[in-house]
């Protein structure tokens, strides 16, 4: 149904307010789909139209990201055993390969060690030697069975104990010269880069204290807080990078924050993604892929009504009310499905207006 708006024009024109005159009563019917509004009109409400922008893909608002290392590229280097600390030849941001020393301790305990190992080689080897003798004896008849077993299980206690020796001596990263000598050594357990110091030289360090805090580079990934009044994304969801290089949803959290209303999200990095540093933050933005018609449009064109929202239309004998659904915002610009044409002319300012002879034919929101 097409109704022309002559009231409108002579409101405007005598400069009272458009508000007050669309509020004046108006039978109650159906809001029409099609205003009849002339170019002459058009003119004098300062009504501008646009053709719309197709998008292959709509991109959402920015949102803070951080840069932190994956769960399984961070490391604390610890004390292998209670010493002091002689040695840190290592400095922050320094790039380390896997084995390379990265502290140097003199420990009481290590000596100590090595004598462990040195008397449980020691017994291992005699009680091994005392149940080859027993089972041979035992073999011509000369023992009873139950003297074989004992020495049987002798062996194998103390074969136990040196497996124990020989662990914790790997375990602390230390060969038997050096247990001898009191030098312990900790080890970089792969390739990585010192982010932190976590000890001085001439500490006092009990075993396991800290000592370092290592971070593999090429496992990064994003830390985001994603708002709760944003439609949740979900896992294999692209972000993109300020320089256009886009990363992958991982994870979505499940709780959301009390206090700041977001969920916590993590994101893969591309693997070309070298340049970036733990505790970077940077802006990233939702890419989703254009289901349908997509396009860009100014804010200024979208009006909401009845918890949808429409656009204005151009045709020849005025304007079309069409219903859009707004997919993300972008600064001024917003991304939307609707059935638009590249060559639809929508109108992006005079809006206002359009909307109150709209609402003012057909009732309010």
């Amino acid at each position: 149904m097409r109704v022309p708006v002559p009231f409108l024009i002579s409101c405007y024109a005598g400069g009272l307010l458009l508000g007050f005159c669309l509020a004046l009563p108006a039978p109650a019917r159906a809001a029409p789909e099609t205003l009849a509004i002339s170019a002459a009109q058009v003119q004098s409400l300062g009504i501008r139209v646009e053709r719309p922008q197709r998008l292959d893909q709509a991109a959402g608002a920015q949102l803070p990201a951080q840069v932190v290392p994956a769960p399984e590229a961070e490391w604390v280097v610890t004390a292998p055993a209670a010493g002091v600390l002689v040695r840190l030849p290592v400095a922050e941001g320094e790039a380390v390969a896997a084995g390379a020393v990265l502290a140097e301790l003199r420990s009481p305990e290590a000596p100590q060690l090595a004598a462990e190992l040195v008397q449980a080689e020691s017994a291992a080897r005699l009680a091994g030697a005392d149940r080859d003798r027993d089972q041979q004896l035992h073999r011509e008849g000369i023992i009873a069975a139950r003297r074989a077993q004992a020495s049987e299980q002798a062996a194998v206690q103390a074969e136990s104990q040196l497996a124990a020796v020989r662990m914790r001596l790997r375990l602390q990263g230390l060969s038997v010269a050096e247990a001898s000598q009191g030098r312990v050594l900790a080890r970089a357990p792969g390739a990585a880069t010192v982010v932190e110091r976590l000890a001085r030289p001439g500490q006092r360090l009990a075993e396991a204290d800290p000592l370092l805090r290592l971070i593999d580079p090429r496992r990064l990934m994003l830390e985001l807080q994603w708002p709760v009044a944003e439609p949740a994304p979900v896992p294999g969801e692209r972000l993109r990078l300020p320089d256009g290089r886009e990363a992958r949803v991982l994870q979505v959290g499940w709780a959301a924050s009390s206090r700041t209303q977001t969920l916590p999200v993590r994101a893969t990095l591309p693997a070309a993604a070298g340049d970036l540093r733990p505790g970077q933050w940077l802006k990233v933005q939702r890419l989703l892929d254009a289901e349908g018609l997509v396009w860009s449009l100014p804010a200024s064109a979208v009006s909401r009504h009845a918890g949808g929202a429409v656009v204005f239309l151009r045709e020849a004998q005025g304007f079309r009310v069409l219903p859009v659904t707004v997919l993300a915002q972008d600064g001024e610009r917003l991304s939307l499905r609707a059935a638009l044409r590249a060559d639809s002319q929508v109108a992006v300012s005079g809006t206002v207006a359009l909307k109150g002879a709209w609402q003012g034919h057909g009732g309010g929101e």
